[in-house]
């Protein structure tokens, strides 16, 4: 018998904040769940005006076979603007985590991310890597849940900054790097099987020198009906003007397939995101840049559980691409072209 999905937030549209996903501090602070498939992330990333990109994860999550065990980490990875790309990615035991349930103050090791709805630091420094990053925000944030087959299994979204000035430095060896650009911060946890529950998502922000758009397409698993989740989100240029969850608002079309050579993952050459609504109305055509930052879910598992998992279950893998491109935005009595340069990523668990 098939699960009926369940979604906690309709599918509504809105122009303007409303309360539902006005953020609150402890929004951004530490969710611990008991439940076995817990997982959290926070997430930042840099478009830096050189082309030369940066991104990374805090995370921690219950182990498979010893729920007990909280596994928890540290991942950063700098490309630059010819794409040289330089990654750590580092797990630490279950000791090495501390974390507020109040505000946004983690730490892991002697690395943190902390800070609040208007301004962040990132401070990584391990082995012959270093990272020292602020973050500010120029527009507030927001927040989104969905859940699946009941209210008690849910993944959290939360965007404290959508988007804002980025600086700092980045250090691999003895090279050094300094940043300076655009940034964005999310922070997500979820409580249930992503594998059984999500087939693959397609996430990413869109920035023009004016505009930001932010954008989510999840697909769930035959289980679920492959139901679809699909926020929009639009800024001009320091609040918010537009936000949809209703799935036949818009689109996001992939064409021109390549295969990554590293992941073996198919991943499209052209994403076009069309908004079909009056106010505003909305084209973006993007063009693949580079592919960065490939992960491995099961990388920390070891060698029987990841065959297991891969032969039996799925063989999941998340793949992030830099892509460029152009568009229009028409808003009452005004339409705009936009430059667009966009960061996206490609969650497949199957």
């Amino acid at each position: 018998m098939e699960k009926e999905m369940k979604m906690i937030i309709e599918e509504k549209t809105y122009r303007e904040y409303a309360e539902a996903f006005v953020l609150k501090e402890s929004d951004d602070a530490w969710h611990l769940q008991k439940d076995r498939f817990y997982v959290e992330w926070w997430y930042f990333d840099v478009m830096n005006s050189d082309g030369s990109l940066v991104r990374g994860q805090f995370f921690i999550a219950r182990h498979l076979l010893r729920p007990g065990y909280l596994r928890n980490g540290v991942r950063v990875t700098h490309v630059t603007a010819d794409g040289r790309e330089n990654t750590l990615e580092k797990w630490f035991p279950p000791d090495s985590f501390k974390a507020s349930k109040e505000v946004c103050d983690v730490q892991i090791n002697h690395n943190y991310l902390k800070g609040d709805l208007s301004s962040c630091k990132v401070f990584i420094e391990e082995d012959d890597t270093f990272l020292d990053l602020n973050l500010n925000n120029d527009i507030s944030g927001v927040r989104s849940h969905a859940c699946f087959g009941d209210e008690s299994k849910c993944m959290h979204w939360v965007v404290p900054q959508p988007r804002g000035g980025a600086w700092g430095t980045f250090r691999k060896g003895n090279e050094t790097y300094e940043i300076n650009g655009i940034g964005y911060r999310d922070h997500n946890w979820l409580n249930f099987p992503a594998m059984d529950t999500i087939e693959y998502w397609d996430w990413g922000r869109v920035y023009d020198d004016r505009f930001t758009v932010i954008f989510a397409d999840i697909v769930t698993t035959r289980s679920y009906n492959r139901a679809r989740i699909k926020p929009l989100l639009i800024f001009d240029p320091d609040k918010l003007i537009y936000l949809t969850s209703e799935t036949d608002k818009w689109s996001l079309d992939k064409t021109g397939h390549i295969l990554d050579p590293v992941t073996k993952v198919e991943l499209p050459e052209r994403h076009r995101i069309m908004l079909f609504d009056d106010d505003p109305s909305l084209e973006i055509n993007l063009n693949l840049e580079r592919v960065f930052q490939r992960i491995d879910p099961l990388a920390n598992y070891n060698s029987l559980l990841r065959w297991l998992i891969r032969t039996f279950k799925g063989k999941p893998a998340v793949t992030s691409y830099h892509s460029t491109g152009t568009g229009k935005i028409s808003l009452p009595n005004q339409e705009y072209t936009l430059n667009c340069s966009a960061v996206h990523e490609l969650v497949r668990n199957k």
